[in-house]
């Protein structure tokens, strides 16, 4: 019974059928290979359709932000006065110089902070530098021009050796007045 089945097997029919089997399982597999790359093309070409198309469009706008939702800016002005005014004597008898001194930062909370914890300090300087003033420095006409240039430059070298910034960006004379 073995020998009539190993015939059939390895006979010319056996042979026939086997070889058509394997035509038809290579022509299958051959389909779905050509399919899938077909497939891939089309993808390729529809992504650079897209891409082109983007291309000409160019890049979207941004959305814009609501500023009533954000808070405040850091970037807004931000006042601090030294505190009361400073009344110095002049050299020559009699004279005074009183002033009231206050400074902006646009630095945001923090350098504000900063400068209204540090006024004594900040004062005590200031103080300083009007002392030294003349009755002619006082009574110039750019005094308070040439006085608060000073303030602003002499404070930050200060500020900025304790902190590593100039936290101050201009000081301004609120009252100024030699009697």
């Amino acid at each position: 019974m073995v020998g009539k089945i190993l015939k059939i097997l390895t006979g010319p029919f056996a042979i026939a059928i086997g070889v058509l089997l394997l035509v038809a399982i290579g022509g299958g597999i051959g389909y779905v290979v050509a399919n899938q790359m077909i497939k891939a093309e089309e993808e390729k070409k529809i992504a650079q359709k897209a891409a082109e198309e983007l291309a000409k469009r160019g890049p979207e706008k941004p959305q814009r932000v609501p500023l009533g939702e954000t808070g405040a800016s850091p970037f807004e002005p931000r006042y601090v006065t030294l505190g009361d005014e400073f009344i110095s004597n002049l050299p020559q008898k009699g004279r005074a110089l009183i002033i009231e001194i206050g400074v902006v930062t646009m630095r945001g909370e923090k350098a504000e902070k900063y400068l209204s914890d540090e006024r004594i300090p900040l004062r005590a300087l200031t103080m300083a530098m009007i002392s030294e003033l003349s009755v002619a420095q006082a009574t110039a006409e750019d005094a308070q021009e040439k006085l608060a240039a000073r303030l602003l430059k002499d404070l930050n070298i200060d500020i900025r050796r304790k902190t590593g910034a100039d936290l101050i960006d201009k000081v301004f004379i609120k009252r100024y007045y030699v009697q």
